[in-house]
């Protein structure tokens, strides 16, 4: 990490979640080859992920791994922080799959990690320590015996919420928060988080998504002394490090390692001139800022209140840089850099204890997009996504790694249309919210040769589109600039790449009457939009029901028998026989060959690969049609030759087992895509020998 370029080597691809929310590095392990991993959902895309398995464990630098659970004890424990002691294994646990006071709290092995006892429990008579939720896990490789927690909601199980400290591993512990502490730790915080550094400690506390406190110590806990709330005057009003609310999951801390009294704090995002005073907001902000990236702060303890706290970015930079937004955790590197982890990646900053360093991006070849959207260009060969926090990005050659960036924020779905022109495409994306909409022309060398953001101007109604902020698209298959939204208040279909659009309703309960439906934003992208010699069908689904429309408009969506009760993630259907539908919802496969009068789950044997969420499908034709299922572990794939009802888990062929949100086939160049949600975009060419292998012979 101390390259200008790092190489990440790939460690636990392979493993049943690569959902990490906790590292340690043993301290007694003088060559720096044990560690362990807790599993926990962080994503700001609504804490999906892969299952919580527990921990993983490494004791030869990460080239064999075992999963450590307690026998069960951890398995659906969303790890908040960990800690390696020999033998000795801590892990703190914020929520959990069934979330109760025995399921939450400071957990502890003294077998390395064979089994695991529950240290917080009821009042805190038993060890010290209370039940309720703890956030973090405080720690000193100078100190390993030595630890920091925080416990809310400890009423609940008849304790006080409060910081309590740990002198013996873990086993035992003792309140050490004073009342200005005890104000703020209580039933509304949402983050909290330790830096221990000798006898220094830093304390940051989120209540409601915002930090509410900074406190410092210089003698390990026994005394505390609150600091300043880092801010920034935007148009006259003081601004702290979440003008996003997002404090419960973007927060870091560090202590500096040559002076215990500088301290460091990173938050959400920078704000907008204006955005707390009414006004409309815009950049650049006080200190330089002129996008929504990175907010963090240089502390000093020492200095008097109202002057304790600098930017480390923009202005406190020597070139006005920053890293990317939402900040998560922070370290020293070998040199002295401050290394700091976000939802863009890994940044260093150079200098950080002046005003002369610089923000750098330490990425590499690291792939760790959360792709929720993703489409292929067959005329360029190129892949195009859209992704949690970093917006949309594409490939700059076919076939590279390198994205480039076409916008920012939160990517919105994406689309593109194929059938526009031999040799051209249309790419529509945006970010939240269809923000900043873009229809961009490109050639087939992968230019742009125009762009323009469409107007949505309704025909036929008096309303306009209300975005999603996940809005999903989907571009015709058949004939060009045809394009259907599925917003808020209904699903909306242009003949004109967005300029105007116009409302596809569906009957109503009562005669006469009609409804817009309303696309699940977050359950994949279930709309089919054109089959051959009939460019005017639509099969969408809306939560638990089936739509479809087989003549042009004005003709109303008509309501299908749905094959199920629980919300329908994705659709297929086959192109040369439009009577084979498939549907998929987060555990089961449905087919229907008969146009939904009658359903059949071929779910089969699927639930034997343990695949986790289902999400994703694609019909794939070939000399035996098959349909292909993304899910959190892997893409599935049944045939037909077996009534769909045997499956096998597709080749991996190095494919992560990050969860598949979006799963796209294109017949002209034989390729199957795959977005993954942490893992970045995969391609695979000639993918029909990957799927039907022997079946050509």
């Amino acid at each position: 990490a101390t390259s200008a370029s790092p190489n990440w080597v790939r460690l636990t691809d392979g493993f049943d979640s690569l959902s990490i929310g906790g590292l340690d590095l043993d301290p007694g392990d003088g060559t720096s080859q044990t560690l362990v991993a807790g599993v926990g959902r962080f994503s700001s895309f609504g804490r999906n992920g892969g299952d919580r398995i527990g921990l993983l464990r490494t004791t030869n630098g990460g080239a064999e791994w075992s999963v450590i659970d307690g026998a069960g004890t951890l398995v659906g424990a969303n790890v908040t922080a960990v800690a390696s002691r020999g033998d000795t294994i801590l892990a703190a646990v914020n929520v959990a799959d069934v979330f109760s006071l025995g399921n939450i709290g400071i957990f502890r092995s003294t077998n390395g990690g064979a089994s695991f006892t529950q240290i917080s429990g009821g009042d805190g008579s038993a060890t010290g320590l209370p039940g309720g939720v703890t956030h973090d896990l405080g720690r000193d490789r100078d100190n390993p015996n030595r630890f920091f927690t925080s416990v809310t909601f400890a009423d609940v199980a008849g304790g006080t919420n409060g910081v309590f400290r740990s002198l013996d591993t873990g086993a035992s512990w003792t309140r050490i928060s004073d009342p200005a502490i005890e104000a703020l730790v209580i039933n509304d915080t949402s983050n909290v988080e330790f830096s221990v550094r000798g006898d220094a400690v830093l304390l940051a506390i989120v209540n409601q998504g915002r930090l509410a406190g900074v406190f410092h110590s210089t003698n390990g806990g026994d005394n505390w002394t609150a600091m300043d709330l880092p801010t920034t005057v935007e148009d006259g009003v003081a601004v702290g490090p979440h003008p996003g609310g997002q404090g419960s999951v973007h927060l870091s801390t560090a202590i500096d390692p040559n002076d215990s009294d500088v301290v460091y704090l990173g938050g959400d995002r920078q704000p907008t001139l204006g955005e707390f005073s009414g006004g409309s907001g815009f950049f650049p902000n006080s200190i330089g800022a002129g996008d929504f990236s990175g907010r963090l702060f240089r502390g000093d303890a020492r200095a008097p209140s109202g002057s304790q706290w600098t930017p480390l970015t923009h202005v406190g930079t020597a070139s006005n840089s920053s890293p990317h937004a939402d900040s998560r955790e922070m370290a020293f590197d070998a040199n002295g850099d401050l290394l700091e982890v976000d939802d863009g990646g890994v940044y260093r900053r150079t200098l950080p204890a002046s005003d002369q360093g610089d923000w750098f991006s330490i990425n590499g070849d690291l792939a760790s997009t959360e792709y929720h959207g993703i489409a292929y260009d067959a005329i360029s060969d190129i892949v195009i996504g859209g992704a949690q926090d970093i917006g949309t990005t594409e490939q700059i050659d076919s076939d590279g790694s390198r994205f480039r960036s076409v916008s920012t924020a939160d990517g919105g779905d994406v689309a593109v249309d194929n059938a526009v022109g031999p040799s051209e495409s249309v790419r529509y994306s945006s970010f939240q919210f269809l923000g900043g909409f873009r229809v961009r022309t490109m050639d087939a060398g992968n230019n742009q040769t125009s762009v323009s953001f469409p107007p949505f101007t309704p025909l036929n109604m008096a309303d306009g589109i209300a975005p999603q902020f996940y809005t999903p698209l989907a571009t015709n298959a058949i004939e060009g600039n045809r394009l259907l939204i599925a917003a808020d208040n209904g699903l909306y279909e242009s003949f004109d790449s967005g300029q105007t659009v116009d409302t596809i309703p569906a009957p109503g309960e009562n005669q006469g009457e009609v409804e817009q439906i309303r696309v699940n934003a977050f359950a994949g992208d279930p709309i089919i939009y054109g089959v051959p010699n009939n460019a005017d069908y639509v099969l969408v689904a809306s939560d638990v029901n089936l739509f479809r429309r087989s003549d042009p408009p004005p003709a109303l969506l008509a309501e299908l028998l749905s094959p199920t009760a629980a919300f329908i993630n994705d659709l297929a259907v086959n192109p040369d026989d439009v009577d084979d539908l498939f549907v998929v919802d987060t555990g089961s496969v449905y087919f229907s060959d008969d146009g939904a009068t009658s359903w059949s789950d071929i779910s089969g044997n699927l639930g034997s690969f343990d695949p986790g969420r289902l999400r994703t499908m694609v019909f794939v034709g070939g000399p035996d049609n098959a349909i292909l299922v993304g899910a959190d572990r892997g893409i599935f794939v049944a045939f037909a030759s077996t009534a769909f009802l045997t499956w096998a888990q597709l080749g991996q062929e190095g494919l992560p087992n990050a969860p598949v949100f979006e799963l796209v086939y294109d017949m002209t160049n034989d390729t199957l895509v795959a977005g993954l949600l942490g893992r970045g975009a995969w391609k695979y060419q000639e993918a029909l020998d990957l799927i039907f292998g022997d079946r050509f012979e």
